[in-house]
């Protein structure tokens, strides 16, 4: 069962960084550079959509969703490592 949890965590990992790389290749578009691979928008758009169904997640022309699905992802991930917290120990130090 810590093997599953952990590979949980590195899993919600790798998609904290999917969705921070997004965040930061969205930021090209104020420049006029429209460079988003379209791996990156599938697996982030599902996430982004489900928070704009339930929270208006934009104010001002400024997209929030992200900064929501990151904190979820955080917060999904401390829980899994507060209940088993035997998972810390498989982390390379």
């Amino acid at each position: 069962m810590t093997l599953f949890l952990f590979s949980l965590v590195i899993f919600l990992s790798l998609i904290q960084w999917v969705v921070f790389i997004d965040v930061i290749l969205s930021w090209g578009t104020l420049f006029g550079i429209n460079f988003r691979p379209r791996f990156i928008g599938s697996i982030t758009l599902p996430l982004y959509e489900t928070v704009r169904k339930f929270i208006p997640s934009t104010f001002s022309g400024i997209d929030f969703a992200p900064i929501i699905v990151f904190i979820a992802i955080e917060f999904l991930a401390k829980l899994i490592i507060t209940l088993d917290p035997w998972i810390l120990g498989l982390f390379p130090r």
